[in-house]
């Protein structure tokens, strides 16, 4: 496997071909709900749901090989193994913990550094005496396809890509 990152149109497959998904970045930015407002009396609160968040993300690479986005067109869905983690704070004395997205893979450990060996899985049950600290995971989301470029350098032998995505 050439990259932690993975893509697959639903009912299609996977995007990859041998060379066109190493050394890509990948940024994942909430998306907007709302709006912070002032009230008459310039109290500062926020205008927008606090249930409905989601991330919008661009995966952008440079390599030998294009992948295969031919077929590929905005409005699809892909489901996306994110190269890019997100963390959350683990309470001492929690027993269970439920993370927002479904986790490709994860790194639990406590305040001091130690590493938990924990089952992966989207419903985390900790051990008794788990003294809090953190949990790190690879998100894997369902996206929508909002635009892509493909870009390539004839004398510098290198293709190069773009993939912006909205989370469903």
């Amino acid at each position: 496997m050439e990259s932690a990152l993975t893509i697959a149109i639903l009912g299609k497959g996977e995007l990859f071909t041998p060379g066109s998904a190493r050394e890509c970045t990948q940024t994942l930015t909430p998306i907007p709900q709302g709006s912070l407002r002032r009230t008459i009396n310039g109290k500062l609160v926020w205008s927008g749901s606090r249930t409905h968040r989601k991330f919008r993300s661009v995966i952008s690479c440079k390599d030998q090989a294009p992948p295969a986005f031919d077929g590929l067109w905005r409005g699809d869905q892909v489901k996306v193994t994110c190269l890019e983690t997100l963390t959350q704070a683990i309470p001492k004395g929690c027993q269970e913990l439920i993370l927002a997205r479904e986790p490709a893979s994860h790194h639990i450990f406590d305040y001091k550094g130690k590493t938990w060996d924990i089952p992966l899985s989207q419903h985390i049950t900790l051990p008794p005496g788990f003294p809090g600290g953190f949990i790190t995971y690879a998100p894997r989301l369902l996206m929508m396809v909002d635009n892509y470029t493909l870009n390539v350098d004839e004398w510098g032998l290198s293709l190069g890509w773009t993939l912006e995505l909205v989370e469903v």
